[in-house]
């Protein structure tokens, strides 16, 4: 099976729940995945994590096979997100700007969402909320790692 990262989930790991030097095998497994293309994000995760340029963004920035350039398929997909949500990058543009194309790409790579974000609502759209409108699979971090029998 194959996943989409979102941005949380990278630096939900990195930062606060599996820091690359206490859970290492975590980190490797994903550049396993990431270099045999079981773990993708858009490019614009990528840039989400630039702006902070810290080890995180070096790590990322080194697996740049994992980022997917985006495409018409994909701008397609974004736009009918973003019709169908358009509060989803609303006041919080600059934190959740990647999230319609994380959806976006899920969609058109028939892929699990991976994200740290929780529900949402009309008002205020998370990525569960707007997988579950366009029957995108959508799990946590830790449901990640379990589904992939992953133990450190």
């Amino acid at each position: 099976m194959a996943y989409c990262l979102d941005t949380s989930t990278l630096v939900g790991a990195w930062v606060r729940s599996y820091p690359a030097d206490v859970f290492p095998g975590l980190w490797a497994k994903l550049e396993e995945m990431a270099d045999g293309g079981d773990v993708i994000s858009p490019e614009e995760v990528l840039n989400e994590l630039e702006a902070k340029a810290d080890d995180l963004y070096s790590w990322a920035k080194e697996r740049s096979t994992m980022f997917v350039p985006l495409d018409g398929e994909q701008m397609q997909a974004t736009n009918k997100v973003l019709a169908a949500f358009p509060r989803l990058v609303g006041e919080l543009a600059e934190r959740n700007r990647a999230d319609p194309f994380v959806i976006a790409l899920a969609r058109v790579r028939s892929v699990t969402v991976v994200t740290e974000e929780r529900g949402g609502t009309e008002k205020r759209p998370r990525i569960p909320l707007v997988c579950s409108h366009f029957g995108v699979p959508c799990i946590g971090t830790l449901e990640f790692i379990r589904a992939n029998g992953l133990s450190f």
